[in-house]
């Protein structure tokens, strides 16, 4: 059972799984179609004309000037062939490019509608595979397939029943060659699928261990791990390299003797033929017509394979992209409006992956509008899925995790967005100007306006110090400042999105003690006409918060002020006396 579920996953049709992204082209497609079947006639009508012009060659003393005609309508056949051809590549070049648009705007329209989880689950050289390589790969596949493969059909097929009308015996012996030739041939296509996803496999692997050599090289080269971290890298490259030779390796036996046979239907056609001719049951003009037809089957055909195994490919590609888009999305899409900025849980579980523990489990919660609640916890506990969950990064398994009065299900993706605010610990600062990246905290605020907010985060100052002031580059996610400077601009730009609900994560993970004033001074900010909610490690950053919830092993265990959890909670006043020693 297992086995025919594998069978039916690897055999993947591009047409039935994204055909729908053709259809609104289907008359480009379709004219394209017409215009080939057009240009293969055209190329008949070319052997045609050479066919008359061999048998006026064979007679006593022909004339010319019918010859010229002759020769003048088989070049005019072969050039309306040629401009036939072209033109409706061209026509479904136009159709391809458009559908390719489609289905990238629509991987990316799916990207946002995709819980945390799924970038998470498959790295980003996975993802830029998909995004990027695979829908690269169809374009060739897809601009060609349909007119060229109809030609490359059409053609041999046209000669082949004009070869039949010729002389059928002869035709029937190159048909035979043709086909033992390629029989020979299809052995390449041995468990096709299942090597090509291995391929991909292996392509995706080192895509993989690319980014992550190229990312982490920083890290790398401090900790004194180029050899061991260059190898990993090494042999994925090495591995993807050996998989594409071995394969090869075990496909030229079947290439090698398929194009020795397969090609040369000649052959059969001149043995034969002569033997025809010589016993008075074979014209010699109706030999030279066969030759002369034999040349063209066997290019096309090889062509029409070769598309063949492109759609093969296609259908990988087709999986890939179709597991993308077939993700399940957040629950989104009702029509509520928030009545205020409280956050509650009602016994919400939550967890990573199916069968894995539980990240969460019968959490509940009360953060009413305008206060500020802090979690803290040992790493590991669940604080920061509390707070991707308030944010919608994923669908909580149970209970019900309400922002503003109403389940998070009950708003549009884009009504969550405009209420919550995210500060991520790990911040990610685009390769624009620092007031660039504040302001796509709100899009239409000023220039004076974005400086007002960085001034009430406590940015404003480290931001003119810097050698061009606020329109200093970031660089590459941020990596001309420091961690402290690019956790201060975060916050700054989730302040400019004056959302009415602000969720820090670990906003202090990365700084000093002057930073960490800094931040402090902009949490006070922020929490003035907003509900706060700070994921810290730093009990003395949320000594002031209406509510301390601490978080161990996915459970709420004590919930209260400062006070009231140093007296009643051992596991935070442990953690209190510990940080206040250090």
């Amino acid at each position: 059972m297992a086995k025919n579920a594998e069978k039916e996953k690897s055999s993947v049709n591009f047409f039935h799984e994204l055909g729908g992204f053709m259809r609104p082209y289907g008359g480009k497609y379709g004219l394209s179609i017409a215009i080939s079947v057009l240009s293969v006639a055209a190329g008949i009508g070319a052997y045609g004309f050479a066919g008359l012009i061999v048998a006026r060659l064979f007679q006593a003393a022909p004339a010319w000037e019918p010859l010229l005609w002759l020769a003048l309508g088989a070049a005019g056949c072969k050039i309306v062939h040629a401009v036939l051809m072209n033109v409706s590549t061209w026509i479904s070049h136009k159709a391809a490019y458009h559908t390719l648009r489609d289905i990238r705007s629509a991987l990316a329209d799916q990207l946002l509608k995709l819980p945390m989880g799924y970038f998470e689950e498959h790295g980003s050289g996975r993802l830029k595979a998909t995004l990027v390589d695979h829908v690269e790969s169809m374009e060739k596949t897809l601009a060609h397939v349909l007119p060229e493969l109809t030609a490359n059909l059409l053609g041999p097929l046209a000669c082949m029943v004009f070869m039949f009308i010729v002389d059928w015996r002869l035709a029937l012996a190159a048909l035979l060659w043709i086909l033992v030739g390629f029989s020979v041939t299809g052995g390449m296509m041995k468990g096709y699928e299942e090597k090509y996803a291995g391929q991909l496999k292996a392509l995706k692997g080192m895509n993989q261990a690319v980014v992550e050599f190229v990312n982490g090289i920083e890290v790398i080269k401090n900790f004194g791990r180029a050899d061991e971290c260059y190898r990993k890298y090494q042999d994925a490259v090495y591995g993807f390299a050996s998989y594409n030779v071995n394969w090869q390796k075990e496909t030229q036996k079947y290439a090698s003797l398929g194009m020795a046979i397969a090609p040369f239907s000649l052959f059969p056609i001149l043995i034969l033929g002569l033997l025809f001719y010589g016993s008075g049951t074979l014209a010699p003009a109706d030999l030279f017509m066969m030759v002369l037809l034999s040349f063209g089957i066997f290019t096309p055909l090889m062509n029409a394979m070769n598309y063949f195994d492109q759609l093969a490919a296609m259908g990988e590609s087709a999986r890939a992209i179709k597991e993308l888009l077939d993700y399940p999305e957040l629950q989104r899409g009702g029509t509520a409006q928030p009545d205020n900025a409280a956050l509650s849980f009602d016994s919400v579980s939550f967890s990573y992956g199916s069968g894995e523990q539980k990240a969460l489990e019968k959490v509940s919660l009360q953060v009413p509008e305008h206060t500020m609640l802090a979690l803290v916890g040992p790493s590991g506990s669940g604080k920061s899925t509390i707070g991707k969950l308030m944010a919608g990064f994923w669908d909580a398994d149970d209970g019900v995790v309400s922002v503003g009065g109403h389940p998070i299900t009950a708003y549009t993706q884009e009504t969550l967005n405009h209420l919550v605010a995210y500060v991520d610990q790990e911040t990610f600062l685009f390769d624009d100007t620092i007031l660039n990246n504040i302001r796509m905290g709100c899009p239409e605020a000023s220039d004076e306006e974005v400086m007002a907010c960085a001034a009430e985060a406590g940015c404003d100052a480290f931001i003119r110090a810097l050698p061009q002031g606020y329109q200093t580059m970031a660089g590459t996610a941020g990596n001309r400042l420091s961690g402290g400077e690019k956790q201060r601009i975060a916050i700054a730009r989730a302040m400019m999105k004056k959302a009415p609900i602000l969720i820090l994560d670990e906003a202090t993970a990365s700084s000093d003690p002057e930073n960490e004033a800094a931040i402090q001074a902009a949490l006070s900010a922020a929490a003035k006409d907003k509900t706060l909610v700070v994921i810290a490690h730093r009990l003395s950053t949320v000594v002031g918060a209406q509510q301390i919830a601490y978080v161990d092993q996915g459970q709420i265990r004590a919930v209260g002020t400062h006070q009231q959890l140093l007296e009643s909670c051992e596991a935070y006043r442990r953690m209190w006396q510990m940080q206040e020693v250090q």
